[in-house]
Order: structure tokens, then sequence, then C-alpha cells
């Protein structure tokens, strides 16, 4: 089974994955997480990227294609493959928000990466406003790059509440973290119970 944590960044998604995979772990459940982009050549590429912001749009793009059909080889399908749950922390749908927020057309990348990556079995988006993100991330003691300013925040985060399936399921990740991590993990164990799994 694949589950995606998604959302702006500040949202919360670092902690919410690594809250599911103990908590299913608990569970008896055989879990491992994910985090894109990765530590591959395409995925150090991007982080460099990000600091020097000297890269267009469509070659962000192809970057993240690069390291998504490396991620899918290495760690997602072997790992689907051998009975696990999957957790992403990011995966195509931020590639979806963010890239198409720098006017590239979402669904072209939407179905750019569902050629070469498999479709998650639940998406969970973590809303928050691109104020309250921005403060997070200050908090934290880092520094908002490019892709943290406030007005493109804004737009990634329309893409992500237009996005439409009967998997995707937005979470208020506005509210106090204990009262979102009962949502989220009410939301994972309804969806594994539906899919017949026993503990």
């Amino acid at each position: 089974m694949l589950i995606v944590i998604e959302g702006i960044d500040g949202s919360g998604k670092t902690t919410m994955a690594k809250f599911i995979e103990e908590e299913l772990k608990k569970r008896g459940y055989d879990v491992v997480v994910f985090k894109e982009p990765t530590n591959s050549e395409w995925g150090r590429r991007i982080r460099k990227a990000f600091k020097n912001r000297n890269l267009r749009p469509e070659d962000e793009l192809e970057l993240f294609i690069k390291d998504r059909i490396w991620d899918v080889k290495y760690n997602i399908l072997p790992a689907l493959k051998a009975g696990k749950i999957v957790v992403m922390d990011r995966y195509y749908y931020s590639t979806i928000a963010y890239q198409g927020a720098l006017g590239i057309d979402p669904d072209y990348i939407r179905k750019l990466n569902e050629k070469i990556a498999p479709k998650p079995d639940l998406v969970i988006i973590l809303d928050i406003k691109p104020e309250t993100a921005l403060e997070r991330i200050r908090m934290r003691g880092d520094k908002p790059n490019r892709f943290e300013d406030l007005e493109y925040l804004r737009r990634v985060r329309e893409i992500f509440l237009s996005l439409k399936n009967k998997n995707i399921i937005i979470i208020d990740a506005e509210r106090d973290m204990e009262e979102v991590k009962s949502d989220v993990l009410n939301v994972v164990l309804k969806y594994i119970r539906g899919q017949n799994l026993s503990y």
C-alpha cells in the first residue's frame, strides 16, 4: 500500500510521516518512509537548485521526474513488492502543485508522473495557510527558499486544494498537532481496514 503525505512547506509532512510509521509499526505493520527529493544525483541537484535559484521551471520538472524514476526503481517498487506499507513524505502531487504554480499545466505534470510512478492508494493533504507555513518555517530556524514566497505558496495551495479524487483527503493542519495526528491516524487506519488488512 502506498500512502502519501502532501502539503505546502511548514504543514507538518515530515512529522506526520514519522508519526504514521511509528503508529502502524506499533500495530504490527511493516512500514517504510521515503522522502522526496531523494539523495540521488537528481535529488541533490534539485536541492542545489533551490539554493542557487538558477533553473527554469521546465528544467526543474525534468529533474523531479528523473529523481522520481530513481525513487520508484530503487525504493518504492521494491518496498511494495516486499509487502510493505510505503509512506511518502512528498510525491508527485507536490510536483503538480509547485511546478504548476510556476506556470506548467498541472494536468500535463500529473499525466507525465503517472506514466513513471505508481498511483498512491491514499493521499493526505495537510492544509494550512501560507502565512502559517512561513511562520512555522521561521520558528524552526530555517530561511524560506524560493519555493516559500507568500504569493507563490498561495498558488501552490490553490492547486493542492483543487486536486479531487476519492482517495485524496484534505486535513485542516492549522489546528493543534495532536488533533491533526489523531485525524490523520483515523483516516489511515480506516483505509487500511477497508483493504481487509488484519493486525
